[in-house]
């Protein structure tokens, strides 16, 4: 039997619970196309990235943290109302008080 606690309180969760998935990804707006990018030899790029990888193993920008990600949370129904109203923590930002140094 599995046995879920919730991600945010770390309750254990019975019966009900609930699953929030986010996904983040960089934003691609197909209209800003320039001048460069249509003189680009895309060819050459990816020959050149998978002989990259055939060497290395892997790509130089791996490290990168700009590709897609994705997130799946278990919730507990009190976290889960919490989450639904303020997705972002907007209002716990909010009320912390910081000094004007």
């Amino acid at each position: 039997m599995l046995h879920f606690t919730c991600d945010l309180c770390g309750q254990q969760l019975g019966d009900r619970r609930y699953v929030v998935k986010l996904e983040v990804y960089p934003a691609f707006d197909p209209e800003e196309i320039e001048e460069e990018d249509l003189d680009a030899d895309h060819l050459q790029e990816v020959s050149e990235i998978i002989q990259e990888m055939e060497t290395t193993g892997c790509r130089k920008d791996d490290d990168d943290d700009s590709g897609p990600k994705e997130f799946r949370f278990d919730l507990c129904p009190d976290c889960q109302h919490r989450y639904a109203r303020d997705p972002l923590s907007r209002d716990a930002m909010r009320r912390l008080n910081f000094s004007n140094n």
